[in-house]
């Protein structure tokens, strides 16, 4: 049996499989997915809020012939908006922690530069091109200085939640 040797990255001297470079540019992004994920509960918490706002000035303002199934779609969209709002706060909170946790990683390099990119790229949620544009490098530099950064991250410091892939 003839095994196929990983394909490898020779980047700033260490040799990186690809699928550890995917790895660590995966828990990199988990910030971004974070502060979509918060953002989207955000907007459904508005939309919970608006929706039993609407409906308890509806009941408010029909006294006459107000039934039972009134008042428990009120209380039941009340219960959902908390129950939203709850996931919401929850979701912000581990944002924050991500966030974090990411950023103490990419403080680790100790190169100010290549901390710069990270942080503009995972953190800021830049495209490739604004951060070069931002930092004045070109985007092929900017791809280079991703790379070698990430090649400088030990894959096995990271802190990898159940949630993440290793």
């Amino acid at each position: 049996v003839q095994t196929i040797p990983m394909r490898t990255n020779n980047i700033g001297g260490r040799d990186m499989t690809v699928n550890e470079e995917f790895d660590i540019r995966d828990w990199l992004n988990r910030a971004f997915r974070a502060e979509k994920k918060a953002q989207a509960l955000q907007m459904l918490v508005q939309q919970r809020r608006e929706n039993a706002t609407g409906l308890v000035r509806v009941s408010e303002g029909n006294d006459k012939g107000k039934s039972d199934t009134s008042k428990n779609g009120t209380e039941n969209s009340l219960i959902q908006l908390v129950d939203v709002e709850e996931k919401f706060q929850k979701c912000k909170v581990e944002a924050e922690r991500v966030t974090e946790e990411i950023f103490n990683a990419i403080s680790s390099l100790n190169d100010d530069e290549l901390e710069a990119v990270l942080i503009n790229r995972y953190l800021n949620f830049m495209t490739i091109e604004d951060t070069a544009e931002f930092m004045g490098y070109g985007v092929t530099t900017i791809k280079r200085k991703i790379k070698e950064a990430i090649s400088k991250m030990d894959r096995n410091g990271l802190v990898w939640s159940s949630n993440d892939v290793v």
